[in-house]
């Protein structure tokens, strides 16, 4: 139980900060101190059912939002079996993207619910993670679904706070052992404010974040001849 109060309690701050609120803002909205808001959001105490409702109120989000803790699986061993319906566990997959005005590869996680929806799964996109070891540190949020299909996977998400804002990602299902998948990241820039789209990889695995991974995610000069000829972007590599 004590790792479902730290998983609440995670969430609990995500939003929070999503919201841009102090905890002193926040412990005045649902009428606890500080040092409450604290053991809370650090998982120290159990949270009661009548003050899960408040706080989630007052985060104007779901309790199932903030209770939706289950053990995380691996793709590869979604991969590995018969039916993904069996299944109603957490998948965990990481994507990466180089971001040439930052001169750097960006690491996001997303987590989908595995269970029996005909292929289509909850899912949570964590944007921009500092560390895999605090998915809840991320710059942006989004939740969403992942649709799985036999030779494709797509993911559909909205900004957290800013329901315009949306990610579109349509990824090229993997023929290898190694799982992972490149596919095209799509969503709307802030620097500037305009559609923009990355090649992508998503993988079941961490990927050192090396110049190999750099080369993978760059647009090559055969990406660009390709674009003048057929006025579209294409993503055909395959891992």
């Amino acid at each position: 139980m004590k790792d479902v109060s730290i998983h609440v309690g995670k969430r609990i701050r995500l939003y929070r900060k999503t919201k841009n609120l102090t905890i002193e803002a926040f412990s005045g909205m649902i009428n606890k101190s500080k040092a409450t808001i604290s053991k809370y959001e650090n998982g120290d105490i159990s949270i009661d059912i009548e003050t899960l409702f408040t706080i989630a109120n007052a985060l104007r989000i779901s309790v199932n939002q903030l209770v939706d803790y289950e053990k995380p699986a691996s793709l590869r061993e979604i991969e590995e079996e018969v039916s993904m319906s069996q299944w109603s566990d957490t998948v965990q997959i990481y994507l990466y993207f180089y971001d040439g005005r930052r001169g750097r590869v960006v690491r996001n996680v997303i987590e989908a619910k595995i269970g029996d929806s005909k292929g289509m799964y909850p899912a949570t996109l964590y944007a921009d993670v500092e560390s895999y070891e605090n998915l809840y540190n991320c710059k942006f949020l989004y939740h969403g679904t992942m649709n799985r299909y036999d030779a494709f996977t797509n993911f559909n998400f909205v900004n957290h706070n800013n329901k315009v804002e949306r990610v579109f990602i349509y990824a090229i299902n993997s023929f290898s052992h190694s799982g992972c998948m490149m596919g095209m990241f799509s969503g709307l820039s802030t620097q500037p404010m305009s559609p923009v789209s990355f090649k992508c990889l998503l993988s079941p695995d961490i990927v050192e974040e090396g110049k190999g991974l750099k080369e993978l995610l760059l647009l090559t000069k055969e990406d660009a001849k390709q674009m003048k000829k057929m006025n579209m972007f294409f993503v055909n590599e395959y891992i």
